[in-house]
């Protein structure tokens, strides 16, 4: 046997020997020899004094093997109706109030409790990274699960353009992240049809005025627009305006413009958005855009509209302050007019209020 083995061997019998000693040591017979302490000019100690303090330090002894085993907790974010729900399992009530305000969700789903559930707080913020995306990219009955602190993230994303925003947010998130994305299938019936009618100058008259055709037909037409469809997503993909769309969204996907409360003046996390995309402009000075402000439902349409225009306008204003020439912006405040999700029963909807910048042409 190596030196190590024996020594290890030899500390886990010392161990051992002290926790029996300690536990079987007959306490009582030895005070009764009158082994008692004695202190300078004071009374002898007592022997219950030092029978519960032995007792205490036993208690510690055996109460440190056994600590009950801590475990993490569980949560699932499912999508319905546009909206967030929340369920899982959590230590306390607390516990679940806080996942729901880092995650910033406002909709309960089925709480339950158990002890020595614990809560990691690193993990947390890496997950509400990804609540803008999950709540804007993905359609109903798309989950994002946590289980031993492993995260999953599963649905079908509501169009195909999302695919490279998602991307560059997963790329900086911290975690292990188990992924099962459906991308909606350009090629479909449905979207050509779309596109056909939206893209008339890509696809071929001829198709467009026989839509109604026989299946032999339909296959060919699919093919031919397939082509002209890719073509044109290639071609405006590598154009300059929808490179500075493109990096607007990417900031704004995960960095929302807020204001102060009961304010038009932004916070200053989103003064600092905004100098990120003043420089993206400023970076491309011959491209005009517009500030698109918008609410939720609650509260009255002319209120909406006042309360969106003058966020978009102060938006503007910042742009301006920062170098943007006044001519290439514009501040429209389009009020509840285009909700991107389903308001809840009070009108409620932290994903429609939101700031919007379009790049506009030349």
């Amino acid at each position: 046997m190596s030196l190590t083995k024996k020594i290890i061997l030899l500390f886990i019998s010392f161990l051992v020997l002290s926790i029996l000693s300690i536990y079987g040591f007959d306490y009582k017979k030895f005070l009764s020899n009158n082994n008692l302490v004695s202190f300078e000019g004071k009374t002898n100690l007592g022997e219950k004094n030092i029978i519960d303090e032995i007792s205490e330090l036993k208690n510690r002894v055996f109460d440190s093997f056994n600590e009950k085993e801590t475990k993490s907790f569980t949560l699932e974010l499912i999508k319905k109706d546009g909206v967030v729900e929340m369920n899982g399992l959590f230590s306390n009530e607390n516990d679940a109030k806080k996942v729901s305000d880092i995650l910033n969700i406002n909709r309960e789903g089925e709480y339950k409790y158990e002890d020595n559930r614990v809560l990691d707080d690193d993990l947390l913020e890496e997950i509400a990274i990804l609540m803008t995306p999950f709540k804007d990219f993905f359609a109903d009955n798309s989950k994002l699960t946590v289980v031993n602190n492993e995260v999953s993230l599963s649905g079908e994303l509501k169009d195909a353009n999302y695919k490279d925003l998602l991307d560059s947010i997963l790329s900086r998130i911290k975690i292990d992240l188990k992924t099962d994305v459906i991308i909606p299938e350009i090629g479909s019936l449905d979207v050509i049809d779309k596109s056909i009618e939206e893209n008339s100058s890509i696809a071929d008259e001829k198709i467009i005025e026989n839509k109604v055709l026989d299946a032999k037909n339909i296959e060919e037409s699919k093919e031919i627009t397939n082509k002209s469809i890719k073509a044109n997503t290639s071609s405006n993909a590598s154009s300059k305006l929808n490179e500075v769309q493109l990096s607007i969204n990417n900031i704004l996907s995960t960095k929302k413009i807020n204001f102060e409360r009961r304010s038009t003046a932004i916070t200053a996390d989103s003064q600092i958005v905004v100098e990120e995309i003043a420089k993206i402009l400023n970076d491309n000075p011959t491209f005009k855009i517009e500030v698109a402000g918008h609410t939720d439902s609650r509260g009255s349409d002319s209120l909406n509209k006042q309360i969106s225009q003058d966020r978009a306008s102060s938006v503007r204003d910042v742009l301006i302050s920062l170098g943007i020439n006044k001519d290439r912006v514009t501040a429209v405040g389009y009020g509840e007019e285009f909700p991107i999700a389903k308001d809840d029963e009070n009108g409620l909807s932290e994903i429609n209020r939101r700031v919007e910048f379009n790049i506009l042409g030349e």
